[in-house]
């Protein structure tokens, strides 16, 4: 029974071994397929950079705009609120 375990052990060893191996194969492998080029070129990415970059700045007006409209609804609620607590509350209180 003992001769058994242990070989069962050394199987279970060996097949967790080739099946990490496999994981890591998996995982590493396609990095360097999915390179676009590995002579030392970075001309491709340094044009996808740059065409990041400008599609991000056409929308830096925009976003100003957005905050400026939110900056607003909130001012707006904000006074509403101030408003109706003045409007509401009793000058009890100052006596």
């Amino acid at each position: 029974m003992k001769k058994l375990k242990n070989a069962m052990k050394r199987i279970v060893g060996a097949v967790l071994y080739k099946v990490a191996m496999l994981a890591i194969l998996l995982v590493s492998g396609p990095a360097a397929l999915m390179a676009q080029n590995t002579a030392g070129d970075y001309t491709a990415g340094t044009n996808a950079l740059t065409t990041v970059a400008e599609e991000i700045a056409k929308y830096v007006p925009i976003m100003v705009k957005l905050c400026y409209a939110i900056a607003g609804v909130v001012a707006i609620v904000g006074a509403i609120s101030v408003y109706i607590c003045l409007l509401y509350t009793s000058d009890a209180a100052d006596e």
